[in-house]
């Protein structure tokens, strides 16, 4: 059996930007010019009816098994509620004992915590066990980065514990921009952060000493804010919660256990001359979108040496900053009635602001990661099909090329990313689109990224899905 790209290297994962497929389109409104893949598309503009959008009964394979690949955010939960039609599409995918029927990834450009954790978090709100190697999170490909970048100095940003995941992965010598924002708090004046310990106050100042400009700042902790009471240093992290959404203070505990390392730019140099910044990863959304764009900013244009000019970058022939976002979603849906930005969001901001800075110049390595790109569909293909070998699948001989699959559904709110990721991601992939996040109506479907099925629900979806694989085989016997 020849299996479809199984066995490849993600090449696009580590391509310029430039050389990305123009297929996104610009975002209005901003004024600049600037056009980033994955950062625009249909959002709401147009709607969805129960039921099949005509989709071609037709598949490499159509005597194989169906799989499933699900988005979370807007899918499977809405903020802190898990959606009841989520209980009800599982049921119809696992067998009276729990087992699944078939094939299953949760793919998110969600992310902050490690597979393992989130393999967890699925399984107590879905009443079904979930294993870590059927989670996919946006930063989850970025594993395959490690060598590469396990001895090389790596700036993580991201809310959740994005640290400590990049340390799991392999990354050796990455630091968080709030630990960089803490050793030079004069860089971010509008951050606070808690004071160093009493015996690394002298160290940390004076690395502290080269970014103080700004009047009345000084070198070392600087001016608080009125909301500094929210900085301090905060206490242990609660117990997960019941229902879905973020686990109370994860952030706030990742932040504590990061302050309480030495300091990685005093003790090991990191962000330094001696051991410049060679690539950022935006890991999840930022906590803190000002002190984060600020320091990427000043991270790439001084050469991976936060404090330094671009001249004095140039004139040392620094190497350019690789900077890669782990997802390139404009907007996501949570409890509020209208959609709230995104990772995406963020990316075009900081994108925007180094363009001004700069006369118009874009970062000469930038990459997205996440959906729509094709980095996680590479991913899923594999786990998928290790995954029918394990559930004992007959799976069938695939023409040259092919995955021996009928088709792998994937599920989602997003029009802009699980739609249009599934659609580039080609055969046997299949999107499938529900209105219960991102994608609200009213119309039949999104009329830029046109879902193959257009449904009102993740239950409707499988339902659907399942008809679909039953059409298939029964053309495929005429």
């Amino acid at each position: 059996m020849v299996v479809r790209a199984l066995l490849r290297a993600s090449n696009a994962a580590t391509q310029p930007l430039a050389q990305w497929p123009a297929a996104a389109s610009q975002l209005a409104g901003l004024g600049d010019g600037l056009s980033w893949p994955g950062l625009s598309g249909c959002q709401g503009r147009t709607g969805c009816a129960r039921g099949l959008s005509s989709p071609a009964l037709s598949s490499p394979c159509p005597g194989g098994p169906p799989a499933f690949s699900f988005d979370i955010d807007g899918v499977l939960i809405r903020g802190k509620h898990v959606l009841p039609e989520a209980l009800e599409a599982v049921k119809k995918l696992t067998t009276a004992d729990g087992r699944w029927r078939y094939p299953v990834v949760f793919m998110t450009n969600g992310g902050g915590v490690c597979e393992e954790r989130k393999a967890a978090q699925l399984s107590g709100w879905l009443g079904v066990q979930v294993a870590p190697s059927q989670v996919i999170l946006a930063h989850t490909p970025m594993r395959d980065l490690a060598p590469q970048l396990a001895a090389a100095p790596v700036l993580v940003s991201g809310r959740g514990d994005v640290l400590a995941v990049a340390r799991r992965y392999g990354l050796g010598r990455a630091l968080h921009t709030r630990q960089l924002g803490r050793a030079m708090p004069a860089a971010t004046p509008f951050s606070a952060y808690p004071p160093p310990a009493p015996k690394a106050e002298a160290a940390e100042a004076a690395v502290a000493a080269p970014a103080a400009a700004g009047p009345g700042v000084g070198a070392g902790v600087g001016p608080v804010p009125a909301s500094a009471a929210s900085a301090a240093p905060p206490g242990p992290a609660a117990a997960p919660a019941a229902g879905p959404g973020p686990e109370p203070n994860i952030t706030a505990a990742a932040a504590a256990a990061q302050f309480a390392e030495p300091c990685p730019v005093v003790h090991q140099g990191l962000a330094t001359e001696q051991a410049p910044i060679h690539t950022v990863l935006v890991m999840t959304d930022p906590d803190d979108w000002y002190r984060d764009a600020q320091l990427i900013c000043d991270v790439l244009s001084g050469g991976g040496v936060p404090a330094r000019s671009p001249a004095a970058a140039a004139a040392a022939g620094a190497a350019p900053v690789r900077l890669v976002f782990s997802n390139p979603d404009l907007l996501w849906a949570n409890e509020f009635p209208k959609n709230r930005f995104g990772q995406g969001a963020f990316a075009h901001m900081v994108l925007s602001l180094y363009s001004r800075l700069t006369g118009g110049g874009r970062p000469p390595h930038v990459t997205f990661y996440g959906k729509p790109n094709p980095q996680p569909y590479r991913l899923a293909e594999r786990l998928l099909l290790a995954q029918a070998r394990e559930l004992g699948l007959e799976l069938p001989e695939a023409p040259p090329g092919a995955l021996p699959f009928s088709a792998i559904y994937g599920v989602g709110d997003n029009p802009a990313a699980d739609v249009r990721g599934a659609n580039q991601a080609g055969a046997p992939w299949v999107s499938v689109l529900v209105r219960t996040g991102v994608f609200q109506g009213p119309g039949p479907n999104c009329d830029i990224d046109t879902a193959r099925i257009a449904v009102d629900d993740v239950a409707a979806g499988v339902e659907a899905a399942l008809h679909h694989t039953r059409s298939l085989r029964w053309h495929s016997m005429r």
